[in-house]
């Protein structure tokens, strides 16, 4: 498995963690607000798993954790468990991450007992507005999502998208999650969309917990 980059020391990727993370490129959803915006399509694909795995082996002792985002993941259905099985194996003890979408849930079904945290986004009850997925297929991929220990969902407050009188029922979809982070909206170039005030960040914030009773996480 090739990926498009990495950051070879993150402190953010996952929580309480140092990581190292890669980056697959290409994207089956075209959200207004990506801020990967350069991996949404397929690009060059240089760096090969064998440099990451050789890396984490002689150099990566201070690394805890290996984070595989996108792009989205999840449409390499045929290259994403065979790697993960050779991390385990070349470099035990290593945590594993993945961040997800939430497009696949048969996938995330099989890699139940292969990783040992799962990052998805919750990004509207809408699914229409950038992706052929149906919010049913959403809802299947968190229900499963909640069942690894370790999980979070994320939501981005882009208000086409999560709209306030929405938010009780997006909290209801989280309901059983341990860990929701809840991000404001960032301006890309080319979307002059107006964030919401830091209030309705504090707002939302209110619903989640008591309706999911998920511990919030704030991140502006």
């Amino acid at each position: 498995m090739n990926f498009a980059g990495w950051e070879r020391v993150s402190l953010v990727d996952y929580p309480g963690k140092v990581a190292l993370t890669v980056f697959t490129s290409s994207c089956n959803f075209d959200c207004a607000y990506c801020q990967n915006e350069t991996l949404k399509r397929r690009v060059s694909e240089e760096l090969s798993e064998e440099t990451v795995i050789d890396y984490l082996d002689k150099r990566g002792a201070l690394i805890d954790a290996i984070v595989i985002t996108g792009g989205e993941p999840t449409l390499r259905t045929g290259e994403l468990i065979p790697f993960i099985g050779r991390l385990r194996e070349r470099v035990p003890g290593k945590l594993v991450k993945l961040d997800t979408n939430g497009w696949n849930p048969a996938l995330l079904a099989r890699l139940m007992e292969r990783v040992d945290f799962v990052a998805m986004d919750l990004k509207s009850l809408d699914y229409s507005l950038f992706s052929g997925v149906s919010i049913e297929t959403i809802r299947q991929s968190l229900d499963l999502v909640k069942a690894f220990r370790e999980h979070e969902v994320r939501i981005t407050l882009y208000p086409p998208y999560i709209k306030r009188e929405d938010f009780a029922e997006l909290a209801e979809l989280c309901r059983g999650a341990s860990r929701i982070a809840l991000q404001q909206y960032r301006r890309i170039e080319g979307n002059d969309q107006e964030p919401y005030p830091s209030g309705v960040l504090e707002e939302f914030s209110g619903v989640l917990s008591r309706i999911s009773g998920a511990k919030i996480v704030l991140r502006e």
